[in-house]
């Protein structure tokens, strides 16, 4: 699978650029801005689209001391990049939906889910930073979100970076599509697109 610099310089080869690099951290513009973008426009990515290498269930351990008006605390999952569906007790929430019978919060020295059950399982969107461990369909969505958000950097070009940004966005909306093909529900599914605009993931990306 590619390492993180073969990432890098496929977003490159979509800029139309002859350029390369061998390290993120190597002083060249290129690198610069890889290594500006890279993290952020991955956990976005992942946290953006149900994919299957990221996703985690488990249930949560009770940890902390909840305020007054809740009966249980338990710790934020280490690496959780957005929560997608919460069992607590009889009823279920997704992603998408107003939060009802929890809240969370921090209380200065981490991150807490406070509700009133005994027993909380939860499905959740986990941060993957080895490249060994993504799909072929997310280096694709990766590498074409990564180059949107380079292009004006290096190119100095507006127009491919719109350009870039229209086809990121297709990329990301045909994941989504394809993870609600494999069991994601389709209101949860339109829920995400929603989110595409004010993500950055659309023809406003720089």
């Amino acid at each position: 699978m590619p390492a993180d610099t073969d990432i890098g310089n496929m977003a490159l080869s979509r800029l139309g650029t002859r350029a390369t690099i061998a390290d993120l951290t190597e002083n060249s513009t290129e690198a610069r801005q890889i290594n500006l973008w890279y993290a952020t426009v991955r956990d976005e990515l992942q946290s953006l689209v149900d994919w299957n290498f990221n996703r985690v269930t488990q249930a949560l351990a009770a940890s902390g001391t909840p305020p007054a008006r809740w009966a249980a605390s338990y710790a934020y999952p280490s690496g959780c990049l957005r929560m997608r569906r919460l069992e607590l007790g009889a009823s279920t929430w997704m992603w998408g939906e107003p939060a009802r019978g929890f809240e969370i919060a921090s209380n200065g020295s981490g991150t807490f889910l406070y509700c009133n059950e005994d027993r909380v399982m939860a499905v959740f969107a986990q941060r993957v930073v080895d490249p060994a461990r993504f799909t072929p369909g997310f280096i694709l969505a990766f590498v074409d979100c990564l180059a949107a958000a380079i292009a004006h950097a290096i190119t100095q070009k507006a127009d491919l970076a719109e350009r870039l940004a229209r086809r990121a966005q297709e990329r990301v909306e045909r994941a989504m599509a394809d993870s609600a093909n494999e069991g994601v529900s389709a209101g949860d599914a339109d829920r995400r697109a929603q989110t595409l605009a004010v993500r950055g993931v659309d023809g406003s990306a720089p």
